[in-house]
């Protein structure tokens, strides 16, 4: 066993969930996140709750009106923590300097080699303590390490997110599709692990 620097992994496997988070997504990123309405109908007959709604509708208007926001995402590898190791991914997505939205997860992964529990804690807006939640959703690592599959509830309503890993292994781009909307991620890593 060779001693590694803190948070690169001293186990490496070919698992694809261990290449997906240990060797293609330590480190630092940077892109944007793209959100919009598919169907407004669907979203006013969805059972969501007024709030969301009127949050989704502010997200859709302010894209439209000053374009896609920022993302920011840091990815530690921690291979000797659980079972068979766990990554810490803290995401913020801001526009203007402002956060809009903050994500802190835990990518627990699993002993078969490809499913991941994420607990997640996210903040929705610029102001700390008012719209937070815990919650825990579950992920599926395929293709070797270059595409994940995440089942995540969001906004009060499912998503499935797809993740494709670029042939370059360092750009990700994601497709989050739900009943009525529609959200994008497209980030390059810019900064190696810590």
């Amino acid at each position: 066993m060779t001693m590694e620097p803190e948070g690169i992994p001293r186990h490496r496997t070919n698992a694809p969930h261990h290449v997906s988070y240990f060797d293609i997504g330590t480190g630092t990123w940077q892109g944007t996140a793209a959100f919009r309405v598919t169907s407004w109908r669907r979203l006013m007959r969805s059972r969501i709750g007024w709030t969301n709604k009127l949050l989704v509708t502010a997200m859709h208007t302010i894209e439209l009106l000053t374009g896609a926001p920022r993302q920011d995402s840091n990815i530690v590898a921690k291979p000797d923590e659980g079972e068979f190791g766990r990554a810490d991914n803290v995401v913020r997505i801001s526009k203007f300097g402002v956060t809009l939205y903050l994500l802190e997860e835990q990518y627990v992964l699993a002993s078969n080699g490809t499913g991941v529990t994420v607990n997640g804690h996210e903040r929705l807006g610029p102001v700390p303590g008012l719209r937070t939640r815990t919650f825990t959703h579950s992920a599926e690592v395929r293709d070797e390490g270059m595409a994940a599959t995440y089942r995540m509830p969001l906004l009060g309503t499912p998503w499935t997110g797809n993740h494709q890993v670029a042939p370059d292994r360092r750009s990700i781009f994601a497709e989050l599709p739900c009943d009525w909307g529609r959200a994008t991620e497209d980030t390059r890593r810019v900064g190696a692990p810590a």
